[in-house]
């Protein structure tokens, strides 16, 4: 018999994945373009949010979808954030036994580095594909 939970994620939560995410824990695979910078940033500007990673957020919730490349091949689309795909991207990771813990430890305010890249890395790509 298998049971099917669903989990509610604060946006806390969700924000403090973002931050620990985009500022150090999957630097080394993403890149965000000056043009993607520029969108977030008209919507968010920085003189009421000068943190970026949460601005990102912010933007995301405002409807916006913020395209994410690969570091290493700036022109090769990751993916993209989106209000429409993270929550069925959270779903996917905490269904995935290989790495819900990740999601786990981020809704216990115990995630670091590692674990917010895993999660970031299914909130772009719906899988881990670095690391």
């Amino acid at each position: 018999m298998n049971i099917t939970l669903k989990r509610t994620i604060s946006r806390d939560i969700l924000e403090n994945i973002f931050v620990t995410a985009l500022e150090g824990g999957s630097n080394y695979w993403y890149y965000l373009s000056d043009e993607a910078v520029a969108i977030i940033r008209s919507y968010v500007p920085k003189e009421i949010e000068p943190c970026l990673s949460i601005a990102i957020l912010k933007a995301i919730e405002k409807g916006i979808e913020v395209p994410i490349h690969d570091i290493e091949d700036i022109d090769s689309l990751l993916g993209e954030l989106s209000m429409d795909n993270i929550a069925t991207r959270l779903q996917k990771l905490y269904d995935d036994t290989n790495y819900s813990q990740s999601l786990d430890l981020e809704i216990a305010e115990m995630g670091d580095a590692s674990s917010s890249d895993v999660v970031f890395q299914y909130l772009v790509m719906g899988e881990v594909v670095f690391g």
